[in-house]
């Protein structure tokens, strides 16, 4: 942004500063957001980015920015972005004798010479005829922001050639860019003076109502947009996801739900996608009702555990069923990772399989006490029950799926694999009178 000093349409009207409140949030002489009159026209300094400007004029007149523009004056919150008035001492570190509202002057502390306690505002210096220097600047200004005006509104305004202003700095694609720009600026204020409207006497009010409708046009688009699926956070998550279970066969072109959806659907107590992927690959079909709930127990312990490689003493059956497990997996992580998901397959399938209690699951399922199975494994005694309790709950999930599929095999099996672990303390009502 730049810091420019405007000038005010003929019927500016200031506002009433009848509220002592107002008065005092009034910015001082010189400052950002400053409204003065010169000339019997009203001026402002306002902050502008240079996007907003249309032309500009090959007029040249060398001023006293710093007489306009008091440096001092950026060290509100109104002018914290301006860069070109920025005082390179505003950090330094507080010197002897300098005043705590003039930290962000470095020459604060220094009088000028043969005027001490003279005021960093407007009025300054007077001359003879009583007008601050200051003041007769800002009339200077302001007669040349008239007379250009003046200009203008004849159409015989001459415009700075901004190529100008890149010779022998850019080149090759930024530079033919920029005259591109350049060129399109000028037809745009050609086309601009062609029209009646800019010299119309009515100018302000017809392009208030103009002014108007366009504000609400931009807010209207704004609100569509935030009512918009565009505007939602997660929603390129959710088209990801989507294409994802397109790609399984979740859910068909149409996004109607399939099959293997309705399964996914029956499973809430852990990783759906790998235990639908294991009902319709049937790895448990070949298992026993202990190794069973054995291998699902990998997908309900989700604590760290030192030992998470599975025992020697467990049957080879349910070593395979695991090592199957782990490639589901790295396949489904594999495949997320392709849609677009910040996924990495390995680490997916060692946060969704931990092997920490396959073996104290399985002794469980075949008649172990819970003492002896304790000494199994280094983990705590609720986190056994807990693993256990949240087990039979999808043994039940995993029965609804082979129900939803057709497989009654599956179906009796995991009925038993439900009964065999559902016994003694872990499933008491209350340790105190059971």
């Amino acid at each position: 942004p730049a810091v420019c000093m405007v000038l005010l349409p003929e019927s500016y009207v200031p506002l009433k500063e009848d509220d002592e409140q107002v008065s005092k949030s009034t910015p001082k002489p010189g400052h950002l957001n400053f409204v003065g009159a010169s000339k019997s026209r009203h001026y402002a300094i306002r902050e502008i980015h240079l996007d907003k400007f249309l032309l500009v004029s090959s007029n040249k007149q060398k001023i006293d920015v710093k007489s306009l523009f008091k440096e001092g004056s950026q060290a509100g919150s109104a002018g914290k972005g301006l860069s070109a008035f920025n005082d390179p001492f505003s950090r330094a570190k507080p010197m002897g004798g300098r005043r705590p509202d003039e930290f962000d002057d470095a020459f604060a502390a220094f009088a000028p010479r043969g005027k001490k306690g003279a005021s960093s505002d407007f009025p300054t210096k007077k001359t003879s005829s009583g007008v601050s220097k200051d003041a007769q600047l800002v009339d200077q200004v302001i007669s040349l922001l008239i007379e250009t005006e003046a200009k203008e509104a004849k159409s015989s305004l001459g415009v700075m050639d901004l190529r100008d202003c890149i010779k022998g700095v850019q080149q090759g694609n930024d530079a033919l860019e920029f005259r591109s720009a350049c060129d399109r600026l000028e037809g745009q204020t050609t086309i601009m003076r062609q029209f009646a409207s800019h010299y119309h006497p009515s100018l302000e009010t017809h392009y208030a109502v103009v002014e108007r409708k366009e504000t609400l046009r931009d807010r209207v688009g704004t609100l569509r947009h935030l009512l918009s699926n565009e505007s939602l956070q997660l929603f390129p998550d959710f088209l990801q996801r989507k294409a994802l279970l397109r790609t399984l066969g979740y859910v068909d072109e149409n996004d109607t739900v399939c099959v293997k959806g309705r399964v996914a659907c029956e499973v809430n107590t852990c990783e759906e996608l790998i235990v639908t992927e294991m009902v319709f690959e049937g790895i448990l079909n070949e298992l026993e009702p202990a190794e069973i709930v054995a291998a699902l127990s990998s997908l309900i312990f989700q604590e760290k555990s030192d030992s998470n490689e599975l025992d020697s003493e467990l049957p080879e059956r349910l070593h395979s069923c695991c090592e199957r497990m782990q490639t589901i997996a790295l396949n489904l992580g594999q495949l997320q990772s392709n849609h677009g998901l910040p996924l990495d397959p390995v680490d997916y399938c060692d946060s969704s399989l931990k092997f920490g209690l396959v073996h104290v699951v399985y002794e469980w399922a075949m008649g172990v006490p819970f003492s002896n199975i304790c000494e199994l494994t280094l983990v705590q005694e609720g986190s056994i029950v807990r693993c256990i309790t949240r087990l039979d709950e999808l043994c039940r999930e995993v029965r609804n799926c082979a129900r939803v599929v057709g497989n009654p095999t599956l179906y009796r099996k995991m009925e038993s694999a439900s009964v065999s672990i559902k016994r003694d303390i872990v499933f008491a009502s209350s340790l105190y009178i059971s």
